[in-house]
């Protein structure tokens, strides 16, 4: 997962007031939050924090304008957080939101309902708020996990329910940010430092994906392996062999199958965590190698790969190189004109472009 609860984040839950909700006649713009449950950040005045809404399986990207009361002795108490001034909802030329205002937005089509908010930190030293209505599909999972929420409630790691409660919500929040998390992969491939699902840049986000892409691809050379070590005993093919077994060697495909008849084919291991229909990233060194190999060139595309892994193989990918490398050398010639010249490129193929050929879908 890419975001994750924070391992010493307390998890606060609570009944949200007409005065929280703003709805009281008392000018209060802020919501208070329990003292022991914002205590992994670096405590001080005045934090604005990046945060995530979530309410009914929608998440918002937000700002938390967080602050704290400072006690005699220097330290700080009663953390909450505040609706905001205008000026303070700005990041460089955006206007964002405050946790508070959509919150109190979204109560005011419901104002006779009764509200929680359950807040965490995640591991990347942000927040995330659920929001959720009595007797909604939200609280009555989080009932069966904590019991009775009409109380505050503080859950942390030496709480028996905290190790449920941190699935349940890694989950959620997995879930909400599935498509985000879709344009992270496809950016780890292609060296993309911006994404268009959140509003509020999150570099550590990229890091961190490009580290478990990287996982994600050996994860899934490991299952193709085991896959061909299968049909070799099946007498299906008469040998492989992985390139990249002991180190990465940068070659233009990862395995070499020796068929029954002696023929010679290579096969590229394209994995995905997630759905089948996510592109797939092809390198111009990639496209030119299949170019020349056409027949012999294998995509074995493996997705859902952390769940219920699965296959597709694509036996005539050269029909996107017969696209490509036309245009590719056009655009090359173009630019020598001018004395440039384009030494890579990364291409995003669609899996259902309309010329591409993969077999039926294998469980693994």
């Amino acid at each position: 997962m890419i975001n994750q609860v924070h391992n010493d984040s307390v998890i606060g839950i609570k009944k949200l007031t007409s005065s929280d909700l703003g709805f009281a006649d008392n000018g209060v713009t802020h919501i208070g939050l329990f003292e022991n449950t914002l205590s992994f950040l670096n405590i001080g005045d005045h934090l604005t924090i990046s945060s995530q809404l979530i309410y009914q399986n929608q998440v918002f990207d937000l700002l938390s304008l967080l602050d704290y009361i400072e006690k005699p002795d220097g330290s700080f108490r009663s953390p909450k957080i505040r609706k905001g001034y205008e000026h303070e909802l700005l990041v460089g030329d955006l206007r964002i939101d405050s946790v508070v205002r959509k919150l109190r937005d979204i109560v005011a089509a419901s104002p006779n309902e009764t509200w929680y908010l359950l807040w965490l930190g995640l591991d990347t030293n942000e927040l995330v708020f659920l929001l959720f209505k009595n007797a909604s599909v939200d609280f009555n999972e989080i009932s069966n996990i904590v019991g009775n929420i009409d109380a505050r409630k503080q859950i942390g790691n030496t709480s028996n329910q905290f190790a449920r409660l941190v699935t349940h919500l890694n989950n959620k929040i997995e879930s909400v940010n599935i498509e985000y998390y879709e344009e992270l992969e496809i950016a780890s491939q292609t060296g993309e430092e911006r994404v268009t699902k959140r509003i509020i840049p999150r570099a550590i986000d990229i890091e961190k994906a490009n580290a478990l892409f990287r996982s994600i691809g050996f994860k899934g050379e490991e299952l193709l392996f085991n896959y061909f070590e299968l049909q070799k005993f099946n007498k299906e093919i008469t040998d492989f062999k992985w390139m990249n077994q002991s180190k990465e060697t940068g070659m233009p495909y990862d395995f070499e199958i020796t068929n029954l008849d002696n023929s010679i084919v290579f096969s590229d291991t394209k994995s995905t965590s997630y759905k089948f229909e996510l592109p797939m990233i092809l390198s111009s060194g990639e496209l030119k190698f299949i170019n020349d190999h056409k027949d012999q060139y294998l995509i074995h595309r493996l997705y859902s790969i952390n769940e219920n892994p699965k296959l597709r193989v694509c036996d005539n990918i050269y029909t996107v190189s017969d696209i490509f490398l036309p245009n590719f050398e056009t655009l090359n010639q173009s630019l020598k004109n001018e004395r440039l010249l384009v030494n890579g490129i990364k291409l995003a193929v669609p899996t259902d472009l309309q010329v591409l050929n993969f077999n039926n879908e294998i469980i693994l």
